[in-house]
């Protein structure tokens, strides 16, 4: 899912099984800790009981993600919520970071024992620690769409469910993960210096975090759109509102990534993939609901344009199809969901409705050919979705006794 290992644990750590995991969030992959000798390189500058604590939550941390795949969100919340508060007390105290007087390693779950990344910074460390609670609630995001009972009983057609609540407890943790990247950004990356930056991991660059904190927003206001088309209250307007919104989130997360160098491999060239395809699914429904919307109007003009809005909704559905297979292809190989929801709803209805309507006022295509050449502009919306506000946890005293 997303940049994840497609790897989960299903008895115990040594008995682990290789599946293609389904994908409705994009997922970042889990960093765990490696053994690293605290105690040596911060001896004289923390209490002992301080350093110790340091030992076992990266201990702790580690081998619940290694038992359980990640899938201990809540446990593994609480190790690194409490790990953060020890690592803003020493950065309190250090000032600079204590650059250069620490060596704290990590690496990706399940890629064996190589050590991937060097901390030689307790900002950098903090970085990871935030990334990977942002990971975490990308993570249960993508389980809430994804639930176990994910089918309606007795239905017999395989139509997936996914109850009102799940889904909004699903925008949540996508505001909060994206809170967490623009922490990321705004705090922590300003701290660090140019050589570490530049040599920080294709997911931790500041376009890839910066991307992936507006994509979030974008995944949220695609459940909102599910949830509105579900919704009797819902009107057409709102209904279009809100793609026209999911829209602009997704082409500004996409020009974001582009200027990224490392978009042509790794997580970057699978983010770029997936914000695509979304992007497409995004423009097929606005343009199907502006369309809508703009039929409404007695005026020819209003039909016509209708009819180019239904088309063109018909042709983007079209290409986000290829572009979601493109997207599942790129290393590491993802599944995505069935169609189910609001994009099930959107592809019976859009070729149903482009076809009735073309044939409906194809009069007036062919009197006016030059409308064709010139599809109209989609509405522009103030955007709704803003990141949840992060803070650090309450410093804990790390002075020496």
């Amino acid at each position: 899912m997303g940049c994840a290992q497609s790897t989960i644990a299903v008895v115990g750590r040594k008995n682990k099984k290789r599946i293609i995991q389904e994908s409705v969030v994009f997922v970042l992959q889990f960093r765990v800790p490696v053994q690293s000798d605290i105690q040596r390189q911060l001896k004289g500058v923390s209490p002992k009981t301080t350093i110790d604590r340091l030992t076992c939550l990266r201990n702790q941390i580690e081998l619940v993600a290694e038992d359980t795949g990640g899938s201990a969100i809540s446990e593994l919340r609480t190790a690194l919520e409490e790990y953060l508060s020890l690592l803003s007390g020493l950065i309190k105290k250090s000032k600079d970071g204590m650059e250069g007087c620490v060596e704290l390693k990590w690496r990706t779950l399940g890629d064996g024992r190589r050590a991937e990344i060097c901390c030689t910074n307790l900002w950098m460390e903090m970085l990871i620690v935030i990334h990977m609670m942002a990971a975490l609630a990308l993570t249960e995001a993508n389980s809430l769409m994804i639930p176990k009972d994910c089918y309606a009983s007795g239905s017999g057609n395989g139509v997936r469910v996914v109850s009102t609540d799940c889904r909004r407890d699903a925008v949540d943790l996508l505001l909060k993960a994206s809170g967490y990247l623009e922490f990321c950004v705004r705090e922590i990356l300003t701290q660090l210096p140019h050589d570490i930056k530049s040599k920080l991991p294709d997911d931790m660059q500041e376009s890839v975090l910066q991307t992936l904190s507006i994509q979030a927003l974008g995944q949220g206001t695609e459940i909102q759109l599910g949830l509105a088309v579900d919704s009797q209250k819902a009107t057409l307007s709102v209904k279009r509102r809100i793609a026209c919104e999911q829209v602009i989130y997704f082409t500004q997360a996409y020009h974001c990534l582009s200027s990224c160098e490392a978009v042509s491999h790794g997580c970057a060239k699978k983010l770029l993939r997936f914000i695509y395809w979304k992007f497409l699914e995004a423009k097929a429904a606005a343009y199907y609901y502006h369309g809508l919307v703009t039929d409404k109007g007695s005026e020819p003009a209003c039909h016509l344009s209708a009819v180019c809005c239904f088309l063109a909704a018909a042709e983007i559905l079209g290409e986000s199809k290829k572009a979601c297979l493109s997207f599942c292809l790129a290393p590491p190989v993802t599944r995505a969901p069935p169609i189910w929801g609001v994009m099930k709803h959107l592809s019976q209805k859009i070729p149903e409705v482009a076809f009735r309507k073309s044939q409906t006022y194809g009069y007036l295509l062919e009197e006016e050919e030059k409308a064709m050449q010139c599809l109209p502009e989609l509405p522009d919306f103030q955007l709704s979705l803003r990141p949840d506000d992060f803070e650090l946890p309450e410093i804990e005293d790390v002075s020496s006794s």
